[in-house]
This record gives C-alpha cells, structure tokens and sequence, in this order.
C-alpha cells in the first residue's frame, strides 16, 4: 500500500479552511435582502416598471427599453430606429417573443424556464421559491471590488451564479448560460448605480455581455406599485395566431 501523499493531505486540509472561512450561501442572500431594504419593503413592492434606454456602442445602436413585472407577468419592450420593436413576455402561462428581427416565437423548453425566472418578482428577495440550494465557492473582484461567487442550482433549468459585495452586501453581477435559437450563450449581467426607491437599493444601470457584445442599459425611471397599463402582459395577436396553430 501507497502512503498517503502528505502534498495532497495538506491541500485537503487547506481546502476544508478555506471552505469554513466562506460564508454560506444562504447567509449571503439574506444579507443581501437586509442590505437592501429588508423582507417587509419586499414583500410591499408587488409590480415593478423600468424605463430607460438601451446601448450597443459597437454595433452603434441605441433605442429605448421598458419593463413590466406583475407577480408570474412580465413584458419587456426594446425600440430601436432602424430596427423597429424586440418584445417579449410571459403571461403565466406561455412565454414569448417577436421581433423584426425573427418575427414571432412561442418559447418551450429552456428558453421557457429562463422567461418564468425573469417574470418572478424579486427573485433574489424570493430566492427559495426558484432555487433549491445556493453554495459559496469563492470570492472574485468585481470592478476592482471583491465579491463572494454563490452557485444558484435553479429547481428548473440551468444553474447561475450571484457575486455579492462584500463590502456593501448588494448583488452586483449574474452570470448563467441562456438558451436562445442559436444556441446555449454564456451572458453576464453588471449591475451599479444604486439608488433606494420605496425603501428598497436598485441598480439603475446594468451591462450585459453575450457573444462579443456589450448592451447597457440605463434607467430613468423605476417604480414599485406603479399602475399597469391596461392589458399590459396580453399576448399580442401574432403570439395569439401561433397557438391557435
């Protein structure tokens, strides 16, 4: 029989320090909804509406962008000149999108989950409801800030990752790997500017990164409680004449 090798039981050994040192997962999270407004400002906001604009400086677009959340409902609006309008939304039930681009697409699979997941409102807040376990891995500079690496393994679909300040406690950046017609894309998500709004710390920019592009998007307004426009998450009628197919 071999001996142990003593490299490897001091690596484990390192390893297992290194892990009590983390916080938990779960521990992060909560931080975060304390940090941020607390459960009780949360459990108040019950619809959100973002509105903003919305940049791709190396394609050398830009438009406009708004979103809709409403319990399970969500609706998001882009419009760019040239381009014309890039919807999308999930009222409940069937999840969707139509654009000039692809024209209308009824979302299965997947690209489902991930639209269920983005309807959820405040779903870090309500992180137990989507996800079944959250696991600190690390730590990583975000912007030249340190942040705790929290693995989210999703109860449907594909797992994320949450990188939390350590300094503030605010979730500053997602990462995932997101379904789309041309396949699975790694995206990243930054988010700054935190302004409260009703009590709760917002990000009032985000940066997303997927396939070599970078889209900004800033936010003029953002309202908890606001009034829906009327039929706001209905399906358009394109959406509607594909089920009826």
């Amino acid at each position: 029989m071999r001996p142990v090798s003593l490299l490897l039981v001091l690596t484990a050994a390192a390893s297992l320090v290194h892990a009590a040192d983390m916080p938990s997962g779960a521990s992060l999270l909560d931080r975060y909804i304390e940090k941020s407004g607390g459960a009780a400002a949360y459990a108040k906001a019950k619809t959100t509406m973002m509105t903003g604009t919305v940049t791709v400086a190396s394609a050398n677009i830009s438009g406009s962008v708004s979103i809709y959340q409403d319990g399970l409902k969500f609706y998001q609006l882009v419009e760019i000149a040239g381009i014309g309008k890039i919807e999308g939304g999930f009222d409940g039930e069937t999840a969707w999108e139509n654009s000039a681009l692809q024209g209308p697409r009824i979302l299965e699979g997947d690209e489902k989950i991930e639209a269920k997941r983005a309807a959820t409102l405040a779903v870090v807040s309500n992180w137990r409801q989507v996800f079944k376990e959250a696991r600190t891995t690390g730590s990583e500079d975000i912007d030249g800030k340190p942040a705790w690496k929290v693995e989210m393994t999703a109860k449907e679909g594909k797992p994320e990752t949450f990188f939390f300040d350590k300094d503030s406690g605010l979730l500053v950046k997602t990462s995932s790997i997101r379904t789309t017609p041309l396949g699975d894309i790694p995206a990243e998500t930054d988010m700054t500017d935190f302004r409260p709004v009703d009590g709760i710390i917002t990000p009032f920019a985000m940066t997303e990164k997927a396939m070599n592009q970078t889209m900004v998007l800033k936010f003029s307004i953002v309202a908890y409680n606001a009034d829906m426009p009327k039929d706001r998450f209905a399906l358009p009628p394109e959406i509607k004449a594909l089920l009826k197919k």
